[in-house]
């Protein structure tokens, strides 16, 4: 596989903990003229990015999982798979969906307001480890403010292991789901 989706180092530590479930996207700068994010794929790796990511926008409990990268390398540790997606609601469901994700209020709004006439996307995935994490070099052809990267590199998925196990994860779903009602 070498589709890649850019996100947070810490987001994806999160997701390979389990802790989230989720994904809030309004895509990078470059499809801000094509109309926004857009899914393209239903499988892809967790592209690990420090851009944008700030110790003030995650909750306290949180910070510890912002780690800083290695210049010159990108790590790939797990493959997500999506299983929901759906035009993000107000401001205070996700506040009532608090505790099964990261972020704290100030990025929440800071995602709502910016750009308000694109929709902000939640992505449910559900993520599994790779067998081998793999290290590749980081290449110009993954840098600029994008959502999707597609990597030089084939990295290998089968095998990856669920994070959750197929109950937890549908109690997660559901429970996240009943939240953001």
């Amino acid at each position: 596989m070498n589709v890649a989706l850019k996100e947070w180092e810490s987001v994806i530590a999160a997701l390979a903990s389990g802790v989230q479930i989720c994904l809030l996207r309004k895509g990078g700068i470059i499809e801000a003229d094509r109309g926004g994010f857009h899914l393209r794929e239903q499988k892809f790796l967790p592209f690990p990015t420090y851009e944008h990511e700030h110790l003030l926008l995650l909750k306290d409990e949180y910070k510890r999982l912002m780690r800083p990268g290695c210049a010159g390398e990108i790590g790939i540790t797990l493959v997500c798979t999506v299983t929901d997606v759906f035009t993000a609601p107000s401001f205070q469901a996700l506040q009532n969906a608090s505790d099964f994700y990261i972020w704290n209020d100030t990025f929440l709004r800071k995602r709502l307001d910016y750009k308000p006439d694109l929709p902000l996307y939640c992505i449910l995935v559900r993520a599994s480890r790779l067998q081998r994490p793999q290290t590749i070099p980081e290449r110009p052809s993954y840098a600029g403010c994008k959502s999707w990267v597609h990597l030089t590199e084939e990295i290998p998925v089968d095998g990856a292991i669920p994070v959750l196990s197929d109950e937890e994860y549908g109690a997660r779903r559901k429970a996240l789901l009943e939240a953001l009602r």
